[in-house]
């Protein structure tokens, strides 16, 4: 049984590494090698004893474990699915024996072997009856990790489906965020503080080797020491763990498909129609404010802007830093945007009602209100509360120039890119019963991150002249410019995305039917595409890396005269040439930003020179 499905993943994985796909995969694999030589490499490290060196390793452990907990919120489903097999008379216990066999073939659990293998070398540091108990501890713990992310997979699958669980949904989503973009805070926090000289406190040692993520390590420290009884007794934990997320896993398997999650609605009660809500365009403003607070999948897409923003500026505080603390608000604003350009995709063919009334302009209005009245009051709320905590009074004309123009600006973007560049995902009606099967957005999000930005570089700039004009009252008019600025941009896009609604509707619908777009493609050249793909990927991550932290963290650093170095490149250069430096990655990121977006555009040009789709596909009738 393994065997086949070992066979069939292996298939699927070869078919579907193509493109950009295949680049995101090589990336990822990328990094995963680092972190585990990393791990590895931290065995080595000469700290002041070994206690301290086992508290950072079981750390490390831990980091690995949540990776693998809360990695099919990042990633989605494994590349075999239970239902997969769900008409074949196959015990279930035999298939999930199969189905863990088919996972230990991959690149996600190949890397992770490699960064568990410094559990033997941190046995080899202690002598050879340690370094031979930790060979089936490192197994052990690679198996663990693998059973516990096919449970947790199942168990966030039947939570994300209530409007608690999506929210929880979100805050793992934030999170996972939050440490790969700034986990590097956590390394500056530990660079800085007594632990490596130290250790963790007793405490928060013995919880963190009580953890089965540090099992592994607490037998290879009992071997060394002679308690045979605790090295054995944590590997033997370890196999009982494992044998019961097999059973639990198991009867998941076993498990019929669960109905969908219907949200009570309101009803018996009248649809208010005064004030904000009277007319076309207030009526699509209820209703959109129904579905932010019913639908699973909008829960989600509210709370990770909330989560990411608090994540990203409160992790300074770890190294007593509240540099960041002002810019909460902006930072809500700005993954908002995100987080919800893909408006349309998330309704699905319901788009048809207001094609058939002719309903555009206030359906595009309409979201744009329900946008700003969702994530507007938090914005504020947090700029206003996280600019006073920080104490630094001269942030106050630069949050509220940023925010009203990332708002306005974002109101307009959200409806411009789910109409212009939607990404066809499951249907609202026809969603699988693991919610967490969605639309892939990275690369719309990776260039609404960027663009979202735009509208507030004029009001920013306003502000900047101020003190370097000597004119204080200039600072402070930053903020009627935003306004301006968001009222604007939120108007004319609106008014673009509700032409082009108007226009390719019937297509937009097709798309969302079928998953492919109306017009036929071109028939490109294979090899092509995949170079294509493969340039954009590179592009994208190589990209992000030098303008943010090679780039745009260094200038901020030496502006600031934050000290921290980490991994800044800029950072270690002769002091005179650390501005040309963070100058020129930025400018490196910028220029493998604008290839990725060239190399996308000059693909789908292409591809639209092909011919429309049959007239059959696109009948509205037909939905």
């Amino acid at each position: 049984m393994a065997g086949v499905l070992i066979r069939m993943k292996l298939a699927v994985i070869r078919n579907s590494m193509t493109g950009s796909r295949a680049a995101w995969m090589l990336i990822g694999a990328v990094f995963g090698l680092l972190l585990a030589a990393a791990t590895v490499w931290l065995t080595f490290l000469d700290l002041s004893g070994e206690r301290v060196l086992g508290d950072l390793l079981a750390c490390v452990f831990l980091m690995w474990t949540l990776g693998w907990l809360i990695g099919p919120v990042w990633g989605g489903s494994a590349v075999l699915r239970a239902d997969h097999f769900t008409l074949l008379p196959v015990p279930r216990r035999k298939l999930a024996l199969g189905l863990l066999g088919a996972a230990f073939v991959g690149i996600t659990t190949a890397v992770t072997a490699l960064g568990f293998a410094a559990l033997v070398t941190y046995g080899a540091r202690q002598g050879l009856a340690a370094a031979l108990v930790a060979v089936p501890s490192a197994v052990l713990q690679l198996v663990f990790v693998v059973l516990l992310s096919r449970v947790a997979y199942a168990l966030f699958g039947m939570v994300a489906a209530s409007r608690v669980g999506a929210a929880i949904t979100g805050l793992l989503f934030a999170a996972m965020l939050v440490l790969v973009q700034s986990g590097w805070m956590i390394a500056v926090a530990i660079r800085y503080s007594d632990i490596l000289d130290t250790g963790f406190s007793a405490t928060t040692s013995g919880t963190l080797r009580a953890i089965p993520s540090s099992w592994g390590i607490v037998a290879v420290d009992a071997a060394a020491r002679g308690d045979w009884l605790l090295a054995g007794a944590a590997p033997v934990g370890l196999v009982v763990l494992c044998g019961l997320l097999l059973l639990a896993w198991s009867r998941e398997l076993d498990t019929s498909r669960r109905a969908r999650v219907t949200i009570g609605g309101s009803a018996g009660q009248a649809p208010r129609a005064s004030g904000l809500f009277r007319g076309p365009t207030g009526a699509v403003v209820g209703k959109e404010l129904r579905t932010w607070r019913r639908d699973p999948l909008r829960i989600t897409t509210a709370t990770v802007p909330v989560f990411w923003a608090l994540g990203t500026v409160l992790l300074p505080l770890t190294f007593d830093s509240r540099i960041l603390l002002p810019w909460a608000g902006p930072a809500l604003a700005l993954f908002a945007i995100t987080s919800a350009g893909n408006l349309y995709s998330q309704d699905g063919t319901a788009l048809w009602q207001t094609l058939t009334v002719g309903a555009e302009r206030p359906d595009v209005r309409g979201r744009q209100w329900a946008y700003l009245i969702v994530f507007a009051p938090l914005a504020l709320l947090l700029s206003v509360g996280f600019t006073w905590w920080s104490g630094y009074t001269w942030a106050w004309p630069w949050v509220a120039a940023s925010v009203p123009a990332l708002l306005g600006g974002g109101a307009g973007l959200v409806v411009y890119a789910s109409v212009f560049a939607m990404v066809p995902g499951p249907d609202a009606h026809q969603r699988p019963s693991n919610p967490l099967e969605r639309a892939d957005t990275t690369g719309q999000s990776h260039v609404l991150f960027w663009v979202g930005l735009l509208p507030a570089v004029p009001p920013l700039a306003v502000v900047y002249l101020g003190p370097r004009l000597d004119q204080p009252w200039l600072s402070w008019a930053g903020l009627p410019v935003g306004v301006a600025i968001g009222a604007l941009a939120g108007r004319l896009l609106g008014a673009s995305a509700v032409r082009r609604l108007a226009a390719e509707g019937p297509d937009m619908l097709h798309t969302m039917r079928t998953g492919r777009p109306a017009v036929a493609p071109a028939a490109a050249d294979p090899a092509q595409a995949r170079k294509d793909g493969w340039i954009a990927g590179l592009c994208w991550s190589f990209g992000a890396i030098l303008l943010i932290p090679q780039g745009i963290l260094p200038l901020v650093f030496m502006l600031t005269g934050v000290e921290a170095k980490s991994w800044f490149l800029a950072l270690y250069v002769p002091e005179r040439f650390s501005v040309p430096v963070a100058v020129v990655s930025v400018l490196g990121g910028i220029a493998l930003f604008a290839k990725a977006i060239m190399v996308q555009v000059n693909g789908r040009a292409g591809g639209s020179q092909g011919g429309p789709a049959p007239a059959v596909d696109r009948d509205l009738e037909s939905v």
